[in-house]
């Protein structure tokens, strides 16, 4: 239990610091399969699809949500995805 919540609140850190002083608009590459598209800025929004991973999504404005979550805008006016599923490509 306390070590696997200690885990995701390290990622939701590193997360939070992987995207500290970001250029946006930006690309993203996934780091899983497909990542699922949410209406809004949380898990409890409603989700309206999914992109694959041969997609190279971009990001148009960041938004923290529950949870200290950061959630990512897309550029294609689709909805928002969960950053810590997804890296930034090198600008």
């Amino acid at each position: 239990g306390y070590e696997i919540m200690w885990r995701e609140e390290n990622e939701k850190r590193e997360t939070k610091n992987n995207w500290k002083g970001v250029k946006l608009p930006c690309n993203v590459k996934l780091l899983c399969y497909d990542v699922t598209v949410y209406t809004g800025a949380g898990y409890e929004y409603v989700t309206v699809g999914s992109i694959s991973e041969n997609n190279r999504p971009v990001i148009t404005e960041i938004r923290e949500g529950k949870n200290s979550i950061l959630w990512g805008s897309l550029k294609s006016g689709a909805g928002w995805i969960p950053l810590e599923q997804v890296e930034i490509i090198q600008q």
